[in-house]
């Protein structure tokens, strides 16, 4: 019969996965912060725009009176949904509080809503579409996008303390 002889030893094996979950300042991804405050500036302005020009809105993506006073009610709501998501949003980055499942959702919220708004609250404008709606449309995409980045790269996410520092990407590297 063969001997039962050990393949790898201990020390050899504690050499190999030692260093698994550790940080590296290579693996960091610089970017993040700038993206988070992409994302909050972003929000902040559409969701401040939604809440106080609701009626304005509105009638620029409807005729009818009676659903200009929907949207107006729909553009309001969505103001404030902005507004919690990204304040639990920030709170969980901030803190390390289940961020990775924030941003999951988050991503699977703002694609959603993207193609929800897309076929309900457009639908008029798309026959003719304007510069605005142009915009609007690109700036959204982005978003969703930049959401999507942030998940890949969860990874590589900066410490709490660089978390917020927008001038990580111009640290020098040691």
């Amino acid at each position: 019969m063969k001997e039962d002889k050990q393949l790898v030893t201990l020390q050899e094996l504690n050499s190999l996965i030692g260093d698994l979950g550790k940080r590296y300042p290579h693996q960091i991804d610089n970017f993040f912060p700038l993206r988070f405050w992409f994302l909050i500036t972003v929000a902040f302005i559409y969701a401040f725009n939604l809440l106080l020009t609701p009626g304005e809105i509105a009638s620029r993506l409807a005729v009818e009176p009676i659903e200009i006073a929907r949207l107006t009610k729909y553009v309001y709501f969505r103001g404030w949904f902005i507004i919690v998501i990204t304040v639990i949003a920030s709170y969980t980055y901030l803190n390390d509080w289940y961020f990775n499942i924030v941003i999951f959702c988050m991503f699977m919220i703002a694609s959603m809503n993207f193609i929800f708004d897309f076929f309900t609250v457009y639908y008029v404008q798309i026959g003719t579409p304007t510069n605005l709606l142009t915009a609007i449309i690109m700036v959204r995409l982005s978003v969703v996008l930049v959401i999507f980045v942030g998940i890949r790269n969860l990874s590589r996410i900066p410490e709490k303390k660089d978390r917020m520092n927008i001038l990580l990407p111009f640290r020098k590297k040691f």
